[in-house]
């Protein structure tokens, strides 16, 4: 099936706009981006162009697109140019409209002007509802007088007058989704391209995780796992539980040295949550499981301190590497825990491959807990 672009050719870089600060924008290092974005008031995906200003030290600073008001199906509303702008890492930052020009509202009404810094909170506000509101929803009407007007009437969808501009619910939704849509990742993925390793590393450390994520996407591409990386990467997650998620799905692209390595480093010295992400991302890796790597791991099992870690470890075991004999050394320790993790000490061990006196010591097991096993 044939794929169709929309595109959009206006530029308004000549116009001049109502505020008279740029936030960082120099005209002069301007660097213009065609991109193709997606919009969910849109049928085809949409050619843009978005504008990226880098700084004097060749750090992008800001970005900006200029988009209609308001997606107009049958070509009745008024659309004015508006000009979006965003931070490096896709925060929306403000909204700008050519210097005169008014944003209307249903029946020909306009903004009022206490609308229009309200129409910046709500494009500012990332989990407002319309990010999980549908166009046609906006496009249904209540027929208040007899005569049901799909474009221009007022919509039956409810909203919390805090969460939208009445009467212009079309225009808040056409421009929270330009706002706060693909475009947002679009922009992480140029900034993480344009900046040097240097930078990234920069990145790594900032205080912001989204800067962390945009360098490990980054890094991947680059297919970079360098040592000095890892080891940034490794001693910011061993502090960073919300980090995990990133950090792995970028290691389970490094080369297997690299990845056996940092993760055993996570799982050794990191906390419960480490520790469990370590062992789902090694029950599912690509790579080929050592035995002696989870003979080594297995040593950890007394320290667990949760039944969770526990758990997930002997699946880890059933799955990796059945009939370990140091591994079911290292289990038979877990018999003297607490009873919880004990009992799923004994399952595994049920399943093994055990010398007479390893079975007698479950059968005293069982027979000292047969009422609660």
């Amino acid at each position: 099936m044939t794929h169709f672009i929309k595109t959009y050719f206006w530029l308004f870089l000549p116009l001049f706009f109502i505020s008279s600060s740029n936030d960082g924008v120099n005209l002069d290092t301007i660097i213009k981006h065609n991109i193709i974005v997606s919009h969910p008031g849109e049928k085809e995906s949409v050619n843009v162009i978005l504008y990226q200003s880098v700084n004097e030290n060749g750090l992008p600073a800001a970005y900006y697109m200029d988009v209609q008001s308001v997606i107009c199906l049958e070509e009745v509303c008024k659309i004015i140019p508006v000009r979006i702008f965003w931070n490096n890492i896709g925060d929306y930052k403000k909204y700008e409209l050519e210097k005169g020009a008014t944003l209307e509202k249903y029946e020909d009404d306009v903004f009022d002007p206490q609308d229009y810094p309200k129409l910046n909170t709500i494009l500012a506000n990332r989990n407002s509802p319309f990010k999980e509101v549908y166009i046609d929803e906006i496009l249904t009407v209540v027929d208040v007088h007899g005569d049901a007007d799909a474009v221009s009437g007022a919509t039956a969808l409810e909203l919390d007058e805090k969460d939208t501009v009445p009467g212009a619910a079309l225009t808040c939704y056409t421009l929270w989704h330009w706002a706060n849509g693909g475009i947002v990742d679009r922009i992480k993925e140029i900034t993480g391209r344009s900046v040097s390793n240097q930078q990234l590393q920069d990145f790594l450390v900032d205080e912001n995780e989204t800067y962390f994520d945009i360098a490990l996407v980054d890094l991947e591409r680059r297919k970079n796992y360098s040592q000095t990386f890892i080891s940034i990467i490794t001693k910011r997650v061993l502090e960073e539980e919300s980090l995990l998620k990133s950090t792995f799905n970028y290691l389970e692209n490094a080369p297997s040295i690299t990845y056996f390595s940092a993760t055993q480093e996570l799982f050794l010295k990191g906390k419960k949550e480490q520790k469990l992400a370590a062992i789902r991302s090694l029950k599912s890796i690509k790579y080929k499981v050592s035995n002696s790597y989870l003979d080594t791991l297995s040593n950890e099992m007394t320290k667990f301190r949760s039944y969770q870690e526990v758990s997930f470890f002997l699946d880890l075991m059933e799955t990796k590497k059945p009939n370990s004999k140091k591994v079911v050394d290292n289990v038979f320790l877990l018999l003297k825990s607490d009873f919880i993790k004990a009992r799923r000490a004994y399952w595994f061990l049920n399943n093994q491959q055990l010398s007479a006196a390893q079975k007698e010591i479950l059968n005293n097991f069982q027979q000292e807990n047969k009422n609660k096993l």
